[in-house]
């Protein structure tokens, strides 16, 4: 909806949250550029297994969705659809970048001054 919004000149783009320029909108700069260099604020979605789970098992897992997601007709449908990035993640990543998507967004709120209930 909001790149159909774009497309129809209804409300203009003034900036992109995310760490690169959106290949859907080229002439739209980044925060960084804009003057905010730690100004990233990007979603993302992980597939998890329960623990225990074979290596073997995920590895597999891991491979498939990658392979999905580098898959030039999926790339560009989620691209489209959701305004997304789609990119593969080395698994032993995940750990180390969504503790660090977690520091971010928890000082984000202290700054914020919003406590958990």
């Amino acid at each position: 909806m909001l790149f159909g919004h774009l497309q129809d000149k209804k409300i203009n783009a003034l900036a992109v949250a995310t760490q690169a320029r959106l290949p859907d909108l080229p002439d739209v700069p980044t925060m960084i550029e804009g003057g905010f260099p730690d100004f990233v604020a990007s979603s993302w979605t992980s597939v998890m297994a329960p623990a225990g789970t074979p290596k073997d098992i995920v590895a597999k897992l891991n491979e498939s969705i990658n392979a999905g997601l580098t898959y030039a007709a999926d790339a560009g449908a989620l691209q489209a659809a959701r305004g997304r990035m789609p990119g593969p993640e080395r698994r032993r990543s995940l750990r180390p970048s969504s503790r660090a998507r977690s520091r971010k967004w928890q000082a984000m709120a202290k700054i914020a001054g919003i406590t958990g209930e």
